[in-house]
């Protein structure tokens, strides 16, 4: 059960322990007693059903309609759950009623007493009914167990069940293309309500917006459906919906009229229980039921969509808008104003938070580096927080940065509000700075500081936040509406903006004949959209948006072969060990390197296992694995390890496996699964592996035999150790905004090569062949006030066509269960050679770790080969990782002194989202001052990654990073290591096993209805 839920519903004058403590003695002590509101079952003689027949089975004995999603299946395990936050609304409710007026206390009675009568089902959700689809899909076709219950819905149903707020059911004949909130108006009209909360026949729940301010399209409601919604103002009642609807989605389809029945069948505990004939809820009376009205309905408003304006924020065209998208949005847009083109990338990492950076090209004026050709490039960082979310008095509320970290040519900082009315979306803000250059308004913090009146000039270098120019000079006040036309893909814009280009940066003052602005939006599909519009009165906008969303990417695999064919029973002829190990490694791109029965167990021993997608390929293991293992072998234990490092196993009962992929289960079965997962302890051995007493056999040994007493499919297999191995992959660099061409980029092939000497100890080399570019653009050096440890890019980039990044030597170990070392030298990186140790404390499924890095590295060669140049240093730090456990962001703090000799700090914040897409962004201060470190102040960065898993049309462990600086300096420099132990141990993370492609959110057999998580 939600946490967020159980404090919603908890008295707040009562401490919540004592509360749910109550509540769950009550729970258990209703479930002691025989219940004295339920039907009794008497047998009948249409229909037997036994314990261990498949819901199929049972379902084609029946009369053709029982297959209907008002079907339940009710398991007794469910009950105390159900029981628990059926109490726990009751004492929320009792406490409520007591607050409440005195003209509203008995309705709370009533509603209270109406839920107290209502049965505790054990109600589990169900999937597809259809008996013929779940033969060919056993894993959704539940095998009955003793005890559990099938209730039949009524063969027909008519009527939808508006809940009011003192539980009396408002019984509305159903009507098709009906919407919530009709219903919710035909049974009280004269209430103003903002939300309802739907209950399908089949379990399904859902909340849904019927207010001007919210209003959306939704799932028309089936017929037995069950309505609830509080009217505004009972906020105690809204608090409690989610609870209120879950349960009464346990009690099947909503009451019927009298003359439908429904059909209940019990399984007993020996003999088969025959189905019986009764009212599943008291039934309606066909004079109460009443019709929506025909001469009026609900209005139908569009769903609510977020556009980007000019400068990729979500707006209108030159003002933002205090809307946000979904946590995960992820755009990129380019619009042209002129003398402004933007290209602007944004991303929400948040629900609550916006941000992102651009590129804004002054076609009237030159780069100010005497590089011919090239307009002058500003760059800039956007962060938008969200204050307020709207109600239905209170608008949206947003705080805005524009320009916070760059040159500040643009800076602006704004407070923005919105107010939906339908299809209709107002904004109204102020701005300061750029935004509120025309000073249509006094700054109203003049009436707080006069040190508000005027705001300092941008900075000369940018990068660097100037806190003392905030929300100072001029304010002009910004605002517009956005209508949603009733041709779905147009929406129309219309603002007011507060610049009145007379203070244009570079003295590139335009002409403005109105503060007006109009556009419009075209919605080519969900993730293309082109603007246009008139800005100024005089200047054409144009624009083009791509946008998806990060957090739900995912990509079928038509490309991969079809999964391992399933049968619950073991092989009667095992095909041997090497044949298995051969396919799951075609599978999974993992390397097995030995498969070992021991006892009635097989241990398989896997290697290079680094992936997002990890649980995916554990299933292609195990099924590989149960395909071929035999009857005998009762567990399959995977043990992971990297460079002979034992990190991670898991234990498989195989007739677990075999049950959850041959029959739906209940969520007490799923809850009942053994522990898998345990850190490996250190063994005798120097990886900490098992190693098999029986002779070792390879693939390539034909004579290999069985040892006395072992069959040839039991005798233990391992891979031959390969000690070279080498490949070729495309290479591909880029550099974005320089002075020389907006972009410069490089396309070559990359030949890689490992010698491992022993399973910790090898030696990577990798070689470069640039083969196209266009670095004969590439001219500018930039300037420097530090060691040039990282502007020499130009001349690493373009000396030699052929180069060596890497040529490194590596040795890692483990010190014990938790700590781990490495030791390496060689060519580090593409700019610096030289040796260095890491060390890091990591201990399993830990939310921290923490790790030590020294290194003594040379400057080398442009070329990039054996040659050195003069410059060393000392470099390394201390780096503290955590994964906070809210909303799936990450940190790491390093400290320590960087490639320059500067000492100072790098934070690092990262928000990992469920499918493994990850947005961060890093921050370096140093001791370093903004003047010596030059443009930018400070080094920092934007950064994605991308498991390819979520892209591709067949599976891949590889991801796809993209990184953006917006200058590289010197200043702030880490070395650029490979093998990194805390990427190496990543399978320690306590989520390493729980990334996977989104959900779909489709209903299946076995569901809880009480997820809470789920439903959102």
């Amino acid at each position: 059960m939600s946490p967020l839920f159980l404090q919603a519903i908890s008295p707040p004058h009562w401490p919540r322990r004592t509360a749910l403590a109550c509540a769950l003695m009550a729970s258990l002590g209703a479930l002691a007693e025989p219940p004295q509101n339920t039907a009794t079952v008497e047998p009948a003689n249409d229909a037997k059903v036994r314990p261990g027949e498949r819901l199929s089975t049972w379902l084609l004995r029946q009369p053709g309609d029982t297959a209907a999603p008002g079907l339940a299946w009710r398991v007794p395990q469910e009950r105390l759950a159900q029981q628990f936050l059926k109490n726990t609304l009751l004492v929320r409710l009792e406490a409520a009623s007591r607050r409440a007026p005195r003209s509203e206390q008995l309705d709370r009675l009533k509603l209270i007493t109406w839920l107290q009568n209502l049965p505790i089902t054990g109600r589990v959700a169900l999937g597809i009914v259809d008996p013929r689809w779940l033969q060919a899909h056993p894993d959704q076709d539940p095998v009955l167990s003793t005890g559990q219950q099938l209730v039949a819905p009524p063969s027909q149903l008519k009527t939808i069940a508006v809940v009011r707020p003192d539980g009396e059911l408002c019984h509305v004949a159903h009507e098709a293309g009906r919407t919530v909130w009709d219903y919710v108006l035909a049974c009280a009209p004269n209430t103003a309500h903002d939300w309802a909360w739907v209950a399908q026949p089949d379990g399904r729940t859902s909340r849904v917006g019927i207010a001007p301010w919210n209003g959306h399209p939704s799932d028309e409601p089936a017929p037995g459906a069950w309505i609830w919604a509080a009217p505004r103002g009972m906020t105690e009642l809204v608090d409690a919906s989610e609870g209120i609807i879950k349960f009464l989605a346990t009690q099947g389809p909503s009451p019927q009229t009298a003359t439908l029945r429904a059909t209940t069948a019990a399984l007993g505990p020996a003999k088969p229980v025959i189905a019986n004939s009764t009212p599943a809820l008291p039934s309606v009376p066909p004079e109460s039921i009443i019709s929506v009205r025909s001469d009026t309905s609900a209005p139908q408003y569009k769903a609510p969509r977020t556009s980007s304006n000019d400068w990729g924020e979500t707006g209108l065209l030159q003002t933002p808008t205090a809307r946000m998208g979904e946590a995960g949005d992820f755009r990129t847009s380019i619009s042209h104003v002129s003398p402004y083109t933007r290209l602007n990338v944004m991303f929400q990492p948040l629900d609550w938070l916006e941000a992102g950076f651009r590129y804004t090209s002054v076609s009237n004026r030159t780069y100010f580096a005497n590089t011919p050709g090239q307009s002058y490039k500003d760059k800039s960082i956007d962060v938008k927080v969200r204050l307020l979310r709207e109600s239905a008095y209170v608008p949206e509320v947003a705080l805005g940065f524009r320009d916070l970290g760059g040159t500040g040519l643009f800076s602006s900082e704004y407070l923005v509000a919105n107010k939906r009315y339908g299809d209709l979306d107002f904004s109204l803000g102020i701005g300061w700075g750029y935004m509120g250059s025309s000073g249509n308004i006094r700054n109203p913090l003049l009436a707080l500081s006069n040190r508000f009146r005027t705001r300092s000039a941008s900075s000369s270098t940018g990068g660097e936040a100037n806190f003392n120019s905030f929300f100072r000079g001029p304010a002009a006040l910004f605002g517009g509406v956005e209508w949603r036309t009733p041709w779905d893909p147009l929406t129309v814009k219309l603002e007011y903006e507060g610049n009145n280009y007379k203070n244009e940066p570079q003295q590139n003052n335009q002409v403005q004949r109105s503060p007006f602005n109009v556009g419009l939006e075209y919605r080519y599909s969900p993730g293309v959209a082109f603007t246009a519009g008139l800005e100024r009165g005089n200047k054409v906008m144009v624009g083009l948006t791509l946008s998806t969303n990060m957090a739900n990417m995912r990509a079928s695999k038509p490309a991969d072969p079809p999964p391992p064919r399933f049968t619950p029973e073991a092989p009667v002829n095992p095909p041997g060990w090497a044949t298995t190990a051969a396919e799951i490694q075609a599978r999974t791109e993992w390397t097995v390197q030995r498969i070992a029965p021991q006892g009635d167990s097989a241990h398989v021993w896997i290697t290079e296992s680094h992936t997002v997608y990890r649980e995916a390929r554990v299933q292609q293991v195990i099924a590989v694995m149960h395909r071929d293992a035999p009857a005998s072998i009762k567990h399959f234990i995977l043990h992971y390890n990297e460079r002979g490092l034992a990190l991670h196993t898991q234990v498989v009962d195989r007739s677990e496996w075999v049950t959850a992929h041959y029959q739906a289960q209940t969520p007490a079965e799923l809850r009942a699964t053994d522990q898998r997962d345990y850190a490996p302890p250190r063994g005798r051995t120097e990886d900490g592996l098992y190693v098999p007493t029986s002779p070792q056999r390879t693939p390539a040994d034909p004579t290999a035999t069985a040892s006395p007493g072992e069959t040839p499919a039991m005798a233990p297999w391992e891979r031959r150790t390969e000690k070279l191995t080498f490949g070729l992959t495309p290479s591909f660099s880029q550099i974005l905004g320089g002075p020389d061409a907006f972009l410069l980029y490089q396309l070559g092939v990359s030949a890689t090569a490992e010698y491992r000497f022993t399973p910790s100890t090898w030696v990577n080399a990798a070689v470069n062949w640039r083969l196209i570019d266009n670095f004969d653009k590439f001219t500018y050096t930039a300037p420097s006030n530090l060691p040039r440890v990282r502007t020499y890019q130009r001349e690493y980039a373009t000396t030699k066509r052929l180069t060596m990044p890497v040529f490194q030597l590596t040795h890692v170990g483990r010190l014990n269960e938790d700590q781990y070392y490495s030791v390496y030298g060689g060519a580090l990186e593409s700019m610096f050679a030289g040796v260095g140790a890491e060390w890091l404390y990591r201990p399993w499924r830990s939310k921290f770790a923490f790790g030590i890095d020294v290194n003594h590295v040379r400057q080398r060669d442009f070329a990039q080969d054996l040659g050195l140049r003069d410059y060393k240093v000392n470099t390394g730090h201390a780096t503290l990782y955590w994964d906070t456990g809210w909303n799936g962001v990450q940190a790491r703090i390093s400290a320590g002194q960087y490639l320059a000799g500067d000492r100072g700090v790098t934070l690092d914040i990262s928000r990992r989202f469920d499918n493994g897409v990850t947005i961060g962004a890093w921050a370096t201060k140093t001791n370093v001052s903004a003047a010596q470190f030059g443009e930018g102040s400070f080094d920092k960065g934007i950064y994605v990654s991308i498991p390819f898993d979520a892209l591709l049309p067949r599976s891949s462990k590889f991801t796809a990073n993209f990184a953006w600086a917006p200058l590289i300096r010197d200043g702030g420099a880490k070395l650029g290591r490979i093998n990194p132990l805390f990427e190496m141990t990543s399978i320690r993370d306590p989520k390493a096993f729980s990334f996977s492609s989104p959900d779909d959110k489709a209903p299946k057999a076995g569901d809880n209805i009480l997820d809470f998580k789920r439903a959102q």
